[in-house]
């Protein structure tokens, strides 16, 4: 299953022969001249990725009963490849910024995987250096690189530890062979642990505003600004 050694070489290809012609057109460079270019680029990156590998491979967009594309679907695209389709996620920023974005719901992932319905979840990253309109591509299984993710249990969001990540691309690390069942229930004890912790601190949370409200009712109501500060 996933996709052939064959055609993740086609993809990347694909993906820095279009942003090497066209990273220095007029509307990506005033696109990426204002605040925050990283955000700014995110949708034009995206769309524009998109629609070239619906042009040259076979692709589908994941849909609904009704026949409608779905929206916040799992992959941006998704590419046929050994009998099935499989999900790409595009994701682009800049080559300068070593973060922990967000890339996939933790619980989405898993659902899909749970029921069978994907092996893979492929992220092709195109991050940019705006200083000299450069790019490099990434294509990465993310179930093969769990050992560089971490997840926030509150909005549920998988995220990349970037700094490792690309440090361990760049050095050739290969990922560990692991099976389909390996790899999600690594997954499962990160998602497992995170939520365990986030309910003891809603916990402490709840006792904290608890004791302030036993506090508040037996005290008189009177507005003191005391402690606050203004300026004009």
């Amino acid at each position: 299953m996933a996709l052939t050694a064959a055609l993740q070489s086609k993809i990347v290809h694909l993906a820095d022969e279009h942003w090497t012609a066209h990273v220095r057109d007029r509307g990506f460079v005033e696109l990426v001249s204002g605040k925050e270019p990283g955000h700014r680029m995110a949708d034009y990156v995206d769309d524009r990725t998109t629609a070239l590998l619906k042009v040259h491979l076979d692709t589908r967009y994941e849909g609904t009963k009704s026949g409608s594309v779905k929206k916040r679907s799992m992959g941006d695209i998704w590419a046929y490849s050994g009998g099935i389709y499989n999900p790409i996620n595009i994701k682009s920023g800049l080559q300068n910024m070593k973060g922990q974005p967000n890339i996939v719901s933790m619980q989405k992932l898993l659902h899909y995987v749970f029921r069978q319905w994907i092996d893979s979840y492929y992220l092709l990253i195109i991050k940019f250096d705006i200083s000299e309109f450069v790019h490099i591509s990434y294509l990465v299984d993310l179930l093969e690189w769990t050992d560089f993710v971490t997840y926030d249990a509150g909005p549920g969001q998988i995220m990349l530890h970037e700094q490792d990540f690309y440090d361990a691309v760049e050095s050739g690390h290969v990922p560990p062979a692991r099976s389909v069942p390996e790899k999600v229930e690594i997954l499962f004890r990160l998602f497992k642990r995170k939520l365990e912790d986030l309910l003891v601190n809603r916990q402490e949370r709840l006792e904290r505003q608890e004791a302030m409200l036993h506090k508040f009712l037996q005290s008189d109501f009177v507005v003191d600004q005391t402690a606050l500060c203004f300026v004009p």
